[in-house]
């Protein structure tokens, strides 16, 4: 020891646990102290369930790393403390994409477990999904470490896509900085104390109102976090990630698990760059030329006139070859030539300069198999088997694998789940199991519930996810919103058919009969009962599915409806407000809906204006509950209570849209069509996605005669969802009278592409429109 440990080195440590010993003590103390009066959370991702022996999944977790106002959460779910015997216990690991992100019922997580159960009859197979929307490998990182206390058999590693936009990324919108890795550890520690967070308390109550609340704005938050591809801050991310997942890995081996690791899926073929950016050194006279290439070959290439957009594309390429839009243009046309070399080389270029980075750089999945090598871990490559890697073969990655940039869609999840099944059979050995063979495709799909009739629901959450910024500023965001929205269409027609209803409930009894714990599946068949008309059966399920989750608010809100709508208003109350009182502010305003349909339908309007009466003075700033004391004062007949309500909402949130439409309707109903003019051109831009009030202020400007506004109006519409063929035409013809001759082109080629989707018979009088005015020079 004395050899190891000089008396100098012994006399530094000494003092230095003197100089530390006081404040370590205050802590310690301060700490105990709050802990034994009940101050503050639990911060673990598992907590403590209502039913003993078992953890859940923490709804408050992710606010060690992003606002608690975002409220983002884990997937609600139940684990046994003690892993049953005979159970092979997987972890999966990830973000959006292994949550399950726009339906968490058919993503890879639920197909991996169809796939092993299938497999390994024998075996209890248990997947915990712990994927969650916006967090990245720092946050990842903290899962993995508490769910190693659950005895896992197995992690299976699927991350990548917000290693920018995420939490302490370059591209964070809520994060100004990069701290060092070893500060953002210590402040997820510091966060997870009572003290700290009595700390972070005191701070916010000095901060106030210089600090407004902000609620999670999907990705259209980062559109002012631009970052270039040869931004300098890329290598401390790249860093950063390379270090959490070797620490993952690790935390996997203390565990006694094994770990696969998954490289990550994007978009290549169908997913056109979020924002492209000029070289920082274009000189002025460049853009002009630029400009001028880039518009002639943009307008070709929307035309399909191959030749002259090669020539254009080319010449802006040759000028700024960091603009991502060209490249994107240009691998999409050595696409068409089956030039697939070329064609996956520009695509790449492409997703490296998107400046907005909600695509994974090739870079991490290279990191992804480096680490594999080094450690000798089964890698699963799904972006190269998948198509989107620079050393893939064979057709890119496009729509027939993935929803948008980087969600998988059900196909796509079924490849990545075999993947994964293949890899975890090669970590964890087959042993002496009876191994039956792989489901295929159909196979897995029926044993999760998937059915033709449920395509209706996941193309409906897709086209709100793309109907928001920054999807509009993609260069096939109008046509590609024209193809889903005749989608949602043809599919809400087979959700009508009551033979594929049929079908679904026969699907949806046989794979509950197989797996019935599976709560997925009991919400699943409460969906297909209610398009059915059967309510009795509707309550059965979603009352089932409360047996087999931690309390949910939502379930229970949809229990409560089906009970009242059922007549069983006693019990449907009793529900309602039992769950009121248990919920959280948050939960609570999410509640609310369900709670003026139970007194607006039971005829109780005074019973229930009490209610939201007293919810108020509990929690006076909770715009929910304000917005729906309006709506019981309008049915109960009581105007000025219902407006000053609404109008209470919007000063406080322009952007709420049921509010303008809700204020809209009583001032209309009351002749005030003025008021509703202005009301409405007011809060058009607050609401860049409601549509409906754009094409509203669009006829305003119009009868106005205010052409300019009109535009802006119409052109706001388009880019807030799918509108009808005549609305672009429409724009198209007030910018050509408005001498806007190229930005009316541009109009009438997504036109053109519209039509061949929508009209094919006006296709060709819209071509030669274009042709007309293409040769008009430079004539008004």
């Amino acid at each position: 020891m004395s050899a190891a440990h000089p008396p100098s080195f012994r006399l530094w440590l000494f003092r230095a646990i003197l100089a530390l010993g006081a404040p370590l003590g205050f802590f310690l103390a301060l700490e105990g102290g709050l802990r034994l009066t009940g101050y503050g959370r639990d911060t673990a991702f598992f907590i403590p369930d209502e039913q003993p022996g078992f953890v859940r999944s923490n709804p408050a977790y992710t606010s060690l790393f992003l606002p608690a106002s975002f409220d983002l959460r884990p997937i609600n779910q139940r684990v046994a403390v003690q892993k049953p015997a005979g159970t092979v216990r997987i972890v999966v690991l990830g973000e959006s994409a292994a949550q399950g992100i726009p339906v968490p019922a058919f993503g890879f997580v639920p197909q991996l477990r169809a796939l092993l159960r299938a497999r390994y009859p024998d075996k209890d197979i248990e997947v915990i999904n712990t994927g969650v929307v916006a967090i990245n490998s720092h946050v990842v990182y903290q899962i993995a470490r508490d769910a190693a206390r659950l005895s896992p058999d197995l992690f299976v590693v699927y991350m990548g896509n917000n290693e920018v936009v995420g939490p302490y990324g370059p591209g964070s919108a809520y994060l100004s900085a990069m701290p060092p890795l070893w500060l953002i550890r210590a402040s997820a520690w510091a966060k997870s104390t009572r003290t700290g967070q009595w700390l972070g308390a005191v701070a916010a109550r000095f901060a106030g109102a210089r600090q407004p609340t902000r609620e999670w704005g999907g990705m259209g938050m980062f559109l002012d976090h631009a970052v270039r591809g040869d931004d300098p801050r890329l290598e401390t991310t790249y860093a950063n990630f390379e270090a959490n997942l070797r620490d993952i890995v690790r935390v996997s081996k203390d565990a006694g698990a094994k770990t696969v690791l998954c490289t990550v899926v994007s978009n290549l073929k169908d997913c056109p760059p979020f924002l492209s950016l000029h070289r920082p050194d274009l000189t002025a006279a460049e853009l002009t030329e630029w400009q001028a290439a880039f518009a002639a070959g943009k307008l070709a290439w929307r035309l399909e006139d191959n030749d002259s957009a090669q020539k254009f594309l080319h010449t802006a390429l040759r000028l700024d070859p960091q603009y991502a839009d060209t490249h994107f243009m240009i691998g999409s046309l050595a696409l068409g030539q089956r030039n697939m070399e070329r064609a996956r080389l520009h695509l790449l270029e492409a997703q490296q300069w998107d400046a907005l980075r909600f695509r994974p750089a090739p870079r991490l999945n290279e990191i992804a198999r480096s680490v594999a090598r080094e450690t000798g871990l089964v890698l699963q490559d799904a972006a190269l088997a998948l198509g989107s890697d620079p050393a893939s073969e064979g057709e890119i990655t496009g729509r027939e694998h993935m929803l948008e940039h980087v969600h998988p869609g059900r196909e796509g999840n079924y490849r990545i789940a075999r993947l994964m099944a293949e890899g975890a059979e090669q970590a964890l050995g087959s042993g002496s199991s009876a191994r039956g063979p792989w489901l295929d495709s159909a196979q897995t799909a029926a044993a999760i519930g998937y059915t033709p009739v449920e395509s209706f629901g996941l193309l409906q959450r897709t086209a709100l996810i793309t109907r928001e910024p920054p999807f509009p500023n993609q260069l096939t965001y109008a046509e590609d919103q024209t193809r889903t929205a005749r989608e949602i269409a043809a599919a809400g027609a087979g959700r009508r058919d009551p033979s594929a209803l049929g079908r679904a409930r026969e699907t949806l009894r046989a794979a509950s009969a197989a797996d019935p714990t599976n709560p997925d599946l009991a919400k699943l068949a409460v969906e297909v009962a209610d398009d059915a008309g059967d309510l009795a059966g509707a309550l059965a399920e979603v009352q089932r599915a409360r047996t087999l989750q931690p309390a949910n608010f939502a379930l229970a809100a949809d229990e409560a409806i089906k009970l009242s709508r059922l007549g069983r208003f006693e019990e449907a109350e009793k529900l309602l407000l039992a769950t009121a009182a248990g919920c959280s502010p948050r939960d609570l305003a999410k509640l609310t809906p369900a709670i003026a349909d139970f007194y607006i339908r039971t005829k109780r309007l005074v019973d229930g204006r009490h209610w939201f009466e007293e919810a108020l003075t509990r929690t006076p700033g909770s715009l929910p509950l304000r917005f729906f004391r309006g709506r019981l004062a309008q049915q109960a007949g009581d105007l000025p209570v219902a407006e000053a309500d609404y109008r209470a909402v919007l000063t406080n949130d322009p952007a709420n849209e049921a509010a303008l439409e809700a204020l809209l309707s009583l001032l209309a109903v009351q002749g005030r069509t003025k008021e509703a003019e202005e009301l409405s051109l007011t809060h058009a831009g607050f609401q860049p996605n409601n549509q409906a009030n754009h094409l509203r202020a669009a006829q305003i400007h119009e009868a106005r005669g205010q052409v300019a506004e009109t535009v802006q109006a119409l052109g706001a519409a388009i880019r807030s969802g799918p509108v009808p063929l005549p609305t672009h035409l429409r724009l198209a013809n007030l910018l050509y009278g408005q001498q806007r001759r190229a930005e009316a082109l541009d109009q009438l080629a997504t036109a053109w592409r519209i039509a061949q989707l929508e009209d094919p018979e006006a296709a060709p009088t819209i071509r030669e429109l274009i042709h007309r005015i293409s040769h008009e020079g430079d004539k008004p």
